[in-house]
């Protein structure tokens, strides 16, 4: 069956909801958290930051994960990237050292040995190493460990660099579940702290983790939560500032780069990996349109798609698909008519967004899809396109506000009026250009605006209390 679809270039006004897509305007993002310990290389899995410590806020925790017929995982951190020396090289490091001394809580199980090892240098010249291995466990308590230095035959003790690489296990095969806290790295000298390092107590990370819009799935947030890993390029990003169409936020899908291929990214409302083929969310009426707004910017033949289907009693009511073929770089409005199969009331529906949709041969690595204001409606809403330069903008802040909303505009406002996305109206008190949201509850509001020459436009503001 063919459908039809409309696009029209953006109007200024903005419909009324008929029925809230969770998180539709994405305005409302999380962030799975990953962090990442500054100046050390890291594998992904099974290392992590605890505030299980024992001197400041954090240590560096590495674990042993058992997987039956297969070797397991272990974790690791190292002062050199073997791939990148000119980023990750080992610490600066200035010692008349006798020992390296690290405080550890550990748990291993029975085969599975941890592993310190250290190489110190000076000007590029190996001086000495540490190398120190331990089993068993601590009984769920930190021990301070004081390893000696084996230094070398040149008789020199004076370095500049040190080699640090810390494992959890160093078989080949990991014999079952265990971990390995360090904390307080440094060099001793007969028992006192000498010479110094950057981050040897574990305190110092940032976070590289996911952002996601909330209630929704990404293909980055799938590569992670499953392998935990991530895209050699990000997918699914929040919009860079003054790229969105109203409001703070709206989403944006990019090709993905890995190893040498292009693949299309995507994003579906749902809360586990496979609720973009599943009834998701649910669907109160047989609304007969998905409509929104989108910008697309293909980076050679590439084709976006943007897909919903509905549900009911588990089985599918109807299936539709946009496809867009033309660069847009302006923000353009859309609807797909929905085609119910039968006359049955749908209850439930899912949607997923495709910055690509070629099959496997998508082209550009810079493809990007931006998405904004999906919602189900039963007629797509008459657009007021704009003709006369208008007295006021649809510029205005802060966004989010505790109360006060400032506008650019040369007129006075009249009349404000503000809409929750469930359809409440509550009437705005407003002066010159100001408007008070104070008595609004939190949340999201469409709030029209007519000025005392009657020129109307509607702005949506997101009410968050301090």
């Amino acid at each position: 069956m063919k459908h039809f679809f409309t696009l029209v270039i953006m109007a200024i006004t903005i419909s009324t909801f008929a029925q809230n897509i969770p998180n539709g305007s994405f305005e409302e993002w999380e962030v799975r958290d990953h962090f990442k310990l500054d100046r050390w290389y890291t594998w992904t899995k099974n290392v992590e930051r605890t505030t299980d410590s024992k001197e400041g806020n954090y240590a560096l925790k590495l674990s042993n994960t058992y997987v039956e017929g297969a070797s397991g995982t272990r974790g690791l951190a190292r002062t050199i990237d073997y791939n990148n020396k000119n980023e990750i090289n080992g610490l600066a490091s200035n010692a008349d050292a006798l020992s390296l001394a690290f405080w550890c809580k550990y748990d291993l199980a029975i085969g599975d040995t941890a592993r310190v090892y250290a190489v110190l240098r000076q000007k590029g010249v190996y001086r000495g190493k540490i190398d120190f291995k331990f089993t068993g466990s601590s009984n769920n308590k930190f021990v301070e460990f004081s390893v000696p230095i084996e230094w070398g035959t040149s008789g020199s003790r004076q370095i500049d660099t040190t080699w640090f690489t810390l494992y959890s296990y160093t078989e080949n095969q990991v014999d079952g579940d265990g971990y390995v806290i360090f904390d307080d790295l440094h060099f001793e000298n007969i028992g006192e702290k000498v010479g110094t390092f950057y981050n040897g107590g574990f305190e110092e990370w940032y976070n590289i983790g996911i952002d996601f819009p909330s209630q929704w799935r990404s293909v980055d947030l799938l590569a992670y939560d499953s392998y935990t890993n991530f895209l050699q390029s990000k997918s699914c990003t929040l919009s860079e500032s003054g790229n969105t169409n109203l409001g703070a936020n709206s989403l944006v899908i990019k090709n993905y780069k890995s190893g040498e291929n292009v693949y299309r990214g995507y994003a579906f409302l749902g809360d586990e990996n496979n609720d973009y083929y599943t009834p998701h969310f649910p669907f109160a009426d047989t609304f007969r349109y998905l409509q929104g707004y989108y910008k697309f910017l293909p980076d050679g033949e590439d084709t976006a798609r943007i897909n919903v289907r509905t549900y009911a009693n588990g089985g599918r009511r109807s299936f539709d698909d946009l496809y867009l073929h033309e660069e847009k770089a302006e923000w353009t409005f859309f609807s797909i008519p929905l085609g119910y199969n039968n006359v049955i009331y749908p209850d439930s529906a899912s949607l997923i967004l495709y910055s690509s949709y070629d099959k496997g041969n998508e082209h550009g690595i810079n493809t990007q899809l931006y998405v904004d204001q999906l919602e189900f409606v039963m007629e797509p809403e008459p657009l007021k396109l704009t003709v006369d330069e208008l007295s006021i903008s649809n510029h205005y802040y802060p966004n989010p506000t505790a109360g006060k909303l400032y506008l650019d505009s040369r007129l006075n406002i009249e009349q404000a009026e503000a809409r929750s996305t469930i359809g409440q109206r509550h009437t705005l008190t407003a002066y010159r250009n100001q408007l008070d949201l104070s008595n609004l509850s939190d949340g999201m509001y469409f709030i029209t605006i007519i000025t005392e020459k009657d020129e109307t436009i509607t702005i949506k503001a997101h009410k968050k209390s301090k």
